[in-house]
Order: C-alpha cells, then sequence, then structure tokens
C-alpha cells in the first residue's frame, strides 16, 4: 500500500528546501555540517512556578529533513547545547538548541522525515 502522507510530506520537505530554505552551519563540539533549514517558530504552554498557565514561543525553530542532520558521517538527532549559525549580510546569528517547554529540543512529524529543532537565538556577530 502507497503511503500518501509519507510521500507528501517527503515532497514538501523537498520544496521548502528549494524554495525557501537558509544555508546554515550546524556545530555540536567540533563537529559541524551545512543544513538547509527553513525557519518557523512554535507556540507551546507551560505552567509557572505558582501553577499558572503560560503560554510561550520559541525564538526560532529550523524544519528540515531527518537524514540532512549528519554529524560525524552519521545521520543524528539534534541534541540540547548545539548550534546553528545563518548569515544575514555582513553578520551571523547564532541559535542554541533547546527543549520545547518539558519536551525535547526537537520533533519529528509522523512521517518521521521533517525535524522541527527548537532554538533561541544567543548572539549576533
Amino acid at each position: 500500500m502507497a503511503d500518501i502522507l509519507g510521500d507528501g510530506v517527503g515532497w514538501l520537505t523537498d520544496q521548502l528546501k528549494s524554495s525557501a530554505a537558509d544555508i546554515a552551519i550546524y556545530r555540536r563540539g567540533t563537529n559541524a555540517t551545512v543544513i538547509y533549514p527553513t525557519r518557523g517558530r512554535s507556540e507551546y504552554a507551560t505552567y509557572d512556578d505558582e501553577g499558572n498557565l503560560v503560554t510561550e514561543v520559541t525564538d526560532a525553530d529550523f524544519l528540515l529533513g531527518r537524514s540532512e542532520l549528519v554529524l560525524g558521517g552519521k545521520i543524528t538527532e539534534p541534541a540540547s547545547g548545539d548550534r546553528i549559525d545563518i548569515k544575514r549580510g555582513t553578520k551571523t546569528l547564532t541559535y542554541e538548541v533547546l527543549p520545547h517547554g518539558n519536551k525535547k529540543c526537537f520533533s519529528v512529524d509522523a512521517s518521521e522525515q521533517l525535524l522541527r529543532i527548537h532554538t533561541k537565538h544567543i548572539k549576533t556577530v
């Protein structure tokens, strides 16, 4: 049986990469690789210390094909503390990979083809 949803996500991932993606450097320690992410945002709800519901928004999410994140010759998952550098004109914006509320620092779509990496802008040079 054909995987229509999986085929659609694969097609969408290719379209995002070819028409809306940035060129970025993904870093973990001394390892680095070029990725082609599309920028997004996530909104999520957490509770503060007093038990009040608080809505938060990520600085930036980066979407890319799961197979694009290769470090040390292996496809890998994002980890907290990893960095993403993107050039904007003469400046480089650096984002740190962070957990999304009380969840992991990334999520994967149902077909397991598209990564959404949660980050926070930490510096501009």
